[in-house]
């Protein structure tokens, strides 16, 4: 068959014309011009930028200098300050980077007749933070013609100098799934990075049973102690312990994370080191297979100081160091200070730069005094609000069981003149262990509280923090979520949402909210995305609301107590709890003794967090319904397990708002006697239990029925709560049938539900706050209240920035100007070794009460700084 000419030409054209398009297409859209030379950080950001461009299908190049760059868009990386392409286009422009650790810039400009952006840092960490910055941005663009359509114009520096994470080692066999895995590592490190973390604290020792009690064994023996070992362990695993740790350290650093590591057990002898679990008792001279042996009060002292040589020595990049000082680290009373004594000295000796916090819990004069002298890098590391999620910032004031101590928080240390900074460690793996968490709001407020006593750093622990405490340290770690509901590798990937706010709020508070949008909506769709995450930032405040609020304070620790799960006791008990900020929230008995007539308080009453959960829970229902709505046959895994969450968070918020009505109705049953009350108690129990019915259903089987997080009964599901409900309604029950009053009967009021979930709005307040005044002199303060109703009071509540002392209350009095009240402190009321705090209450004639600032949305104190000599 003859083939026509033009077909027979077109034929042969072809090859070439496929040949052409091929070459066309290798030809980059983007040069990447670098620096000559880069450090490991900011390799690991261009790293992450080249990744991106991969995904998108973007043909990209490298280049050391821009005159042989062939792309139609350039990217300039390199440092800000240097002779570097990106440090001379920063010079010409004018465009400055602030000489700060951890700054960057990203800039759009023009350069040789093409679109370039400059992406930069002060340092190599702040190039790295630059670079991933825009790799997520590139992420999300979807028009391949425009890779960098999101990416914008930005100069920053961290607002919060330490951002960290903790971790701790509760279970050998957990700890060492993950201690192993370089791949684990290798993404835990990455999602650091990303979120502009630059801290891991691995915690050794907490209630570990003996397990690393101490440390050292774990690594090496020291030579000359050769009794002091850990039980079963080899020198092969101790030398494969020490090149992983060295390992793991090296990869952080990659990635500009620097690891502490706590010191926080120095010797086993059971108790509270075994962690509730009996299988773990001290047995002299007979340590378990994980546990350390040989060690006494005679040589304790001689080894930790041979130890820790050898240990910085061979841990010799290891960034801190953070040292338990109480008894919970098996060292005796009586043997505390010549310890603790021992061990800075040892530290000035051994490691005399190397960075050392101070855990606060059982720190004394003695010890910061010694510290100072020595000249210890050291600071103090205190809990921010016990050890659970409160609210975000200080506890105005702690529970009276640990008013005198160090315990709660900060205690009595903020003291002038300074001589070292805090690091604030917010002990949130008390609280949300298992649920989804994430607030940009809450996570802000945090980080501005971090600046107090003039310190820039804080730390939250890891989701699951406690994951396997108390259990066997042999045992197989349980799955979070049933295999079936699983949409991560790692179960820290399920909580993106709580490292990218701490993280990225930590180092600019003013993050744009389009960073967390647009994860949202890539995971859940453009609809529903926005819905889905106002749902978990609003989830996200009914733990700490409960902790501040209504929450027995028995339930203090991390290891025994998780709000989450627990119900917090039978009614009897719930009813007693005061909180954990006296001065903000009433009791459920003050709030019977307002009812009753015989107090007048300013504080939020437990009436208004009811109504305030009531309506959360509602407004959360309402938004999970339209997300489902909006999803719809498009849902996935991580949609249907955060429903979940945000349904049982719900439902716990209800259960309080429930459970409320009836602890201030049992109180009113205790101081009236009158059997009414206690059937109101019962009542109200009952509606409790019903939701927490409610909140059984929601879990379905998605969580495992033993969830292992701590000690019995901590561990387990939130139905074994359920049956111990129904007990103690059964309780109630019986003693309201066998009830004989002991006292004269009074006629008791009813619960009085609210209909505000705040008393801000009945008042209008004008304040310019005083910030500084001058020691030794009286303080003066003013304030301009009105209230449609008319005032009834106007009060000052002051303090020094001491939790030891109470408030003092100074009535505030009318100036003759119109609506403006002032009180003075006088000079003699004022310890100027602190600053001072103070609060305004205010009442109006309707009863309606308020605290000045609102804790709803600020810190609720002003400090004063004193311009001292």
């Amino acid at each position: 068959m003859r083939i026509p000419n033009r077909l027979r030409l077109v034929l042969f054209l072809i090859p070439f014309l496929l040949l052409h398009i091929s070459v066309l297409s290798q030809v980059p859209v983007i040069s990447v011009v670098t620096d000559g030379v880069m450090g490991q950080e900011g390799l690991h950001g261009l790293d992450k930028l080249s990744d991106a461009l991969h995904a998108k299908k973007i043909t990209f190049e490298k280049v050391t200098s821009a005159s042989g760059a062939v792309g139609k868009t350039l990217i300039v990386v390199g440092l800000a300050d240097g002779n570097g392409t990106a440090a001379r286009l920063l010079k010409d422009g004018k465009h400055d980077v602030p000489k700060t650790a951890e700054a960057l810039t990203i800039w759009k400009t023009e350069w040789q007749n093409k679109p370039a952006t400059v992406i930069s840092g002060y340092d190599e960490k702040g190039l790295m933070y630059a670079l991933l910055d825009v790799a997520n941005r590139i992420s999300w663009s979807t028009e391949r013609a425009d890779p960098l359509h999101f990416v914008k114009d930005i100069t920053s520096e961290p607002y919060i100098k330490e951002r960290g994470l903790s971790m701790y080692t509760m279970n050998r066999a957990y700890w060492e799934s993950r201690f192993y895995d370089d791949n684990f590592w290798t993404q835990y490190f990455d999602m650091m990075a990303q979120n502009r973390f630059n801290m891991l604290e691995i915690l050794f020792g907490y209630e570990n049973g003996g397990f690393m009690a101490p440390c050292y064994p774990y690594f090496f023996d020291v030579e000359s102690f050769p009794n002091v070992k850990m039980e079963g362990i080899t020198a092969e695993q101790q030398q494969h312990n020490l090149a992983t740790m060295n390992h793991v350290i090296k990869m952080a650093h990659d990635r500009g994370v620097g690891i502490r590591l706590s010191i926080w057990d120095h010797i086993y002898r059971g108790g509270v080191q075994a962690g509730g679990n009996s299988d773990f008792d001290y047995i002299p001279n007979r340590p378990q297979p994980f546990q350390v042996g040989g060690l006494d009060s005679a040589n304790v002292r001689p080894y930790t100081k041979a130890a820790f040589a050898r240990f910085v020595k061979l841990i010799p990049d290891l960034d801190a160091i953070l040292y338990k000082t109480n008894n919970e680290s098996g060292l005796k009373e009586s043997e505390l200070l010549e310890f603790g004594l021992n061990f800075f000295e040892t530290v000035k000796e051994s490691a005399p730069n190397m960075k050392i916090d101070i855990h606060g819990k059982g720190l004394t004069d003695t010890l910061i005094s010694r510290a100072v002298q020595l000249g210890i890098n050291f600071r103090i590391a205190p809990k921010y609000w016990m050890e659970q999620m409160g609210l975000p910032f200080s506890p105005t004031h702690v529970n009276r069981e640990d008013q005198k101590n160090r315990r709660h928080g900060y205690g009595n240390m903020l003291r002038y003149p300074q001589q070292y900074q805090m690091l604030w460690k917010l002990w949130n793996g008390g609280t949300n262990r298992v649920f989804l968490w994430g607030d940009p709001e809450y996570a802000r407020r945090f980080a501005e509280s971090c600046h107090f006593y003039n310190s820039s750093a804080f730390e939250v622990y890891e989701p699951l923090a406690t994951k396997m405490e108390s259990q066997a340290h042999d045992a197989k770690p349980f799955e979070l979520l049933k295999l079936e509901y699983q949409y991560y590798k790692y179960e820290f990937e399920r909580y993106w949402h709580f490292f990218q706010t701490f993280g990225l709020i930590g180092y600019d508070p003013q993050t744009p909210a389009e960073t967390w949008d647009m994860e949202f909506e890539k995971r859940f769709g453009k609809k529903t995305g926005p819905i889905v995450r106002s749902a978990l930032n609003e989830a996200s405040w009914i733990l700490p609301r409960i902790v501040a609020s209504c929450y027995p304070y028995s339930f203090f620790p991390t290891t025994s107590a998780w709000p989450e799960k627990q119900r917090l006791g039978d009614l009897p008990l719930y009813a007693k709890a005061e909180g954990s900020d006296l001065q903000q929230f009433a009791s459920f008995d003050e709030e019977a003794r307002v009812l009753l007539g015989d107090l007048e308080t300013a504080k939020t009453r437990p009436s208004t967090t009811s109504f305030w959960l009531e309506q959360l829970s509602k407004d959360i229902n309402k938004k999970v319904a339209k997300a489902e709505k909006t999803i719809g046959t498009k849902t996935n895994k991580e949609f249907n397990s955060t429903v979940v969450d945000l349904k049982m968070l719900s439902n716990l918020a209800l259960y309080h708002s429930r459970r409320i009505p009836a602890a201030v109705s049992y109180c009113l049953f205790l101081r009236t006697q009158d059997i009414a009350a206690l059937d109101d108690a019962i009542a109200n129990e009952n509606k409790a239990l019903e939701t927490w019915q409610q909140l059984v259903n929601a879990a379905g089987d998605y969580y495992p029925d033993r969830i292992l997080i701590g000690r019995n009964p901590l561990s387990g599901h939130w139905k074994d709560e359920l049956v111990l409900l129904n007990k103690g309604l059964e309780k109630l029950k019986e003693q309201r049938l066998n009830f004989r009053p002991t006292g004269p009967v009074k006629v008791s009021p009813h619960y009085k539900s609210v209909n505000d979930a705040s008393n801000s709005n009945y008042f209008t307040i004008n304040n310019i706050p005083v910030k500084n005044a001058v020691a030794g002199q009286p303080v003066t303060i003013k304030i301009k209240i009105s209230s449609f109703p008319g005032l009834k009071w106007v009060r000052l509540q002051y303090r020094a920035v001491n939790q030891y002392k109470d408030f003092e209350m100074l009535p505030m009095t009318a100036t003759g100007e119109k609506n403006i009240f002032k009180a003075t402190i006088p000079a003699d009321r004022v310890d100027t070794k602190y600053n001072l705090m103070y609060l305004v209450e205010m009442m109006d004639n309707n009863g309606k009460g308020f605290i000045y600032p609102d804790f709803n949305k600020e810190t609720p104190y002003e400090i004063v700084e004193f311009i001292r000599n």
